[in-house]
């Protein structure tokens, strides 16, 4: 499928690969440079994980024995005008200017986000307002159970809050996504949404200057208050366990202020999700996804999302 010898790195620190800056050593790392050699290591390898953007993901301290593959390379995309068809690799700030030079209105949200496409359609990743499915069409997936790419509808993809068909499973893999977006009034409306958004993220959310992995837990929706609400009103703003610190302005992200662990992270988030029960007898859920196998580690997370 590929006459060019794929990018392989062996005991590979992804500290780079992550937005929390995490040092977790990986046995063995592929860059893929195409859809193609994307889907040969898909084949191949066995229960890879995929890492995009690096957000969203808490990779474990102990070192990841899963095969990895990066698609930080597989940066296409082809545009006809008010359809996007999009790679998984694609950072989701890169298309936000893209609409915005079209004159295409639903992609603001992005703007500031770290992500890349495969992971914010993965978690359906949205804000003020927006949502990643609120545009989709289709995707390009590929099936490990049967070996072959198939199309998925909007319908096929189950979205939800923060939720996918794609979430938290071992069987499919986001190769592309298509999206419809609208035609808008002018340049400016576009524009001024785009800052307003970027505006607010910079008032109260740490920027990748203090790593982080983007929000903490889910909002409720058994409840009219935030997550973040909830976590202040419990008064854990710049609450820390060991190299890990609940963020100053909102309560709902943590920070690596001083060479961070992912045993410190979790402990934190358990102590975050413990105070909340008692305070208000709500109980929140991870936004993030921990990735690794270690014992202690494994069992905090088990009880993080323990329903």
């Amino acid at each position: 499928m590929t006459n060019r010898e794929i990018e392989h790195k062996t005991e590979c620190n992804l500290s780079p690969y992550n937005t929390l800056r995490i040092e977790s050593i990986a046995d063995d790392v592929y860059f893929p440079s195409t859809l193609n050699e994307f889907t040969l290591l898909l084949a191949n390898l066995d229960n890879p994980l995929v890492i995009g953007g690096g957000s969203n993901i808490l990779l474990s301290s102990k070192g990841i024995k899963r095969p990895v593959i990066v698609v930080k390379h597989l940066n296409k995309v082809d545009i006809e005008p008010p359809v996007f068809v999009v790679e998984a690799g694609v950072p989701v700030s890169k298309i936000s200017e893209m609409a915005l030079e079209l004159k295409l209105h639903g992609f603001e949200f992005l703007t500031a986000l770290p992500a890349s496409l495969g992971g914010a359609v993965c978690m359906n990743a949205g804000a003020n307002g927006q949502a990643i499915s609120d545009y989709f069409v289709s995707a390009e997936v590929y099936d490990s159970a049967e070996d072959t790419i198939k199309t998925f509808t909007k319908e096929d993809m189950n979205f939800s809050y923060r939720n996918s068909k794609l979430k938290n499973q071992e069987r499919y893999f986001l190769l592309s996504a298509k999206f419809e977006l609208i035609k808008a009034d002018s340049y400016e409306s576009i524009k001024n949404l785009m800052d307003e958004n970027i505006n607010k993220r910079k008032d109260i959310q740490p920027t990748l200057k203090d790593p982080n992995i983007g929000c903490v837990f889910k909002n409720p929706l058994d409840s009219n208050k935030s997550a973040g609400q909830l976590l202040d009103e419990c008064n854990l703003k710049s609450c820390p366990i060991g190299g890990a610190m609940v963020y100053y302005k909102h309560a709902n992200f943590i920070i690596n202020f001083n060479k961070a662990t992912s045993l410190d992270y979790l402990k934190l988030m358990r102590e975050m999700q413990k105070r909340v029960i008692e305070k208000f007898n709500i109980k929140l859920s991870p936004e993030i996804v921990y990735i690794g196998d270690d014992k202690e580690e494994t069992e905090l997370w088990k009880n993080l999302t323990r329903v």
